[in-house]
Formats: C-alpha cells, structure tokens, sequence
C-alpha cells in the first residue's frame, strides 16, 4: 500500500478513502530526487453532502472539494502526507477521478492562503471574539445564502489602537458566480448587508460600509484594498470557543 511510505504515519492516513495530489507537474517529472525527493498528498473521505461552510475555502482548516462524478470529499490542512517520488512509476495506482474545476480552484486557492492570510490587530480580534453570537449567526446566514463566497474588510487603521479609539471597517461580501446568470435581488443582498454590519458593528468598531458584489462586480484592483477575513482568525486565543 502506498500511504505505508509515508513519512507521516497517523490513524487518519489508513482511514482516508482517497489521497488527492497536489504536487506540481514540474515538481512531479523534475530530474532530481536530491532536489524534488517528495510528492504530496491531501488524505480525503468521502462524505454524503456538502456543508456550505466548509465550501470555497471560509474556514482556514477544513474544506469540502466535489470530483466531477458528484462525490463529495473533506479534506483537512493538517491532514497531508508526504510519499519518496522514487516510488512514482508507471504502476503508480492513478484513479480517473479529478475534481471539478472550481474545486480545484478552491483547493489551491485554500493551500495557498494558509501561509498568506493576513494577521488582524490582536485588538481587533477580541472586540469581535465577544460577540459570542457571531459564529452561530454566520453559519446561519451561509446556510441561507450559499452563494456567499468570502467576507473580504477594509480595516483602519490595520494595528492596534489605544482602548479609547474605535477601528473603522468597510466590508465586500463576494458572492459565487455572475449577477449575469444568478442574482439574489436586491432585497435579499440588502438584508445580507443589514445582518452583516449588526454583527459586526459594536462600541470599538464603526461600519462605514458593508456592500455585496457578484464575482463580475468588483475587480482585483479594488479588492487590493481589502484583506480576506474568516471567523476562524477568532480562535481560543481571544476567548473564542466555536
């Protein structure tokens, strides 16, 4: 069995369904083991349904991905294993299952922002950590409205402010897909707005703006501006227990 030769060994290693790689071709095909000794892999289990919190990378740690055949799979950030490429041959056990293009998409994006998300002020984390509302409301608002993508805020100043100084916030909220082919209306992206700044409004922290954009509605110029947020940045460090 391949995952025997793991440099990690872990109950979770035996127990995945499926190994998803995510190795780079180059990196797969490189001319030197010295260089390149290792191919990488996500340890995955199959489940029945998606939970649409976990989809499009909002939690910094677990991720639902689909295969194109409507499988469903959670994958786990720390759940990744590492196997010798000297292994990889021609009878290397390849299934003809691939993701779908979006989580592919979602997957490397998810990878990728694991060492590149930004560090909010850790002021600005606790005035938000005692809402101890704000995970259970968010869920149910993802849970109502599915296409929210991500929460991407403006935050000024970004450091920590003395106890008597308020944060300013402008908050996108990006919505899955095109206003060209699915739009929610502008009732229900008003209502999504209005829930939004009450969670995250308080004596610390003033909204100057709070707007929902489809994905063809706003540009990476604009979104320079701004810095992916998610609830999990609120960990036990703040008093956040979820």
């Amino acid at each position: 069995m391949l995952v025997s030769h793991a440099t990690e060994q872990f109950s979770w290693v035996n127990e995945a369904d499926a190994c998803i790689l995510f190795s780079q071709d180059c990196d797969l095909q490189h001319h030197s083991l010295e260089n390149e000794p290792f191919v990488e892999f996500l340890c995955a289990q199959s489940i029945e349904a998606c939970d649409i919190n976990l989809r499009y990378g909002k939690n910094p740690r677990r991720l639902h991905v689909e295969d194109r055949g409507g499988t469903f799979f959670h994958v786990q950030m720390a759940h990744r294993i590492r196997i010798p490429r000297n292994l990889i041959d021609e009878n290397f056990p390849v299934s003809d299952k691939e993701l779908t293009t979006e989580s592919l998409s979602t997957l490397v994006s998810w990878l990728s922002k694991r060492y590149s998300r930004p560090a909010f002020p850790d002021l600005f984390n606790t005035y938000l950590s005692k809402n101890k509302k704000l995970d259970n409301k968010l869920t149910e608002l993802n849970k109502s409205f599915p296409s929210i993508k991500r929460f991407f805020f403006k935050l000024d100043p970004f450091s920590e402010i003395p106890p008597t100084d308020v944060y300013n916030l402008e908050i996108r909220i990006l919505l899955q897909g095109s206003s060209f082919d699915v739009d929610l209306g502008l009732d229900k992206k008003e209502y999504i707005e209005r829930v939004v700044e009450e969670l995250f409004s308080g004596p610390h922290i003033r909204i100057k703006d709070v707007c929902c954009s489809y994905e063809n509605e706003i540009t990476l110029f604009e979104l320079s501006y701004y810095k992916i947020w998610d609830k999990e940045y609120l960990s036990s460090r703040y008093g956040f227990v979820q």
